[in-house]
């Protein structure tokens, strides 16, 4: 009788034949498995992004560590760096202007009368600590001139920087209107 049963459908004791119930064991014989395909596609569906990022950077390392062992000239290196470079770029193009919005956009969504005075604060204390950052910024690449190398001890003074530069080929051009 129990042959006719399909997996999931209820047995006579309440459980269901094929699924878990909780902790307790359901009647499956020992060579049927409880997996069931539905709910290992709802949890990928459900968990997509993590395993998606989780593998992205898992294999990132493995490529990071083959390309070391590669021993890869100065050119080809910056052209494996350059999607990483560009993607940091436009996400530090893009970091600004969205909390920005999502400021004033919260602030137009409540009730003038319960925004008040702490939504006024709210972006004024933004607008000055963006504006206390950037100039502290300014100022002290300014003053301590970052990759110069002129300051440093032991530096030997070299023929002149235009004898030093590095030839720029075509690529390199190209890449650049894109950073």
């Amino acid at each position: 009788m129990e042959k006719d049963i399909e997996p999931g459908q209820p047995l006579a004791n309440g459980s269901r034949r094929g699924c878990s119930m909780g902790g307790v064991a359901s009647p499956v014989s020992p060579g049927e498995k409880q997996r069931s395909p539905g709910k290992l596609r709802a949890f990928l569906r459900r968990n997509c992004l993590v395993l998606l990022t989780v593998s992205g950077v898992l294999l990132g390392v493995a490529m990071g560590l083959a390309a070391r062992k590669l021993q890869l000239s100065r050119a080809h290196m910056q052209h494996l760096a350059f999607p990483g470079e560009l993607l940091l770029r436009l996400l530090k193009m893009i970091i600004l202007p969205v909390v920005f919005c999502s400021l004033v956009a919260g602030a137009a969504s409540l009730d003038p009368r319960a925004l008040g005075k702490l939504g006024g604060r709210a972006i004024l204390y933004f607008a000055l600590t963006t504006l206390i950052g950037s100039a502290l910024g300014v100022t002290l690449g300014l003053t301590i001139k970052p990759g110069d190398q002129t300051g440093q001890v032991g530096h030997i003074d070299r023929a002149p920087a235009s004898s030093t530069l590095p030839s720029k080929e075509a690529t390199d051009t190209f890449l650049d209107l894109f950073r």
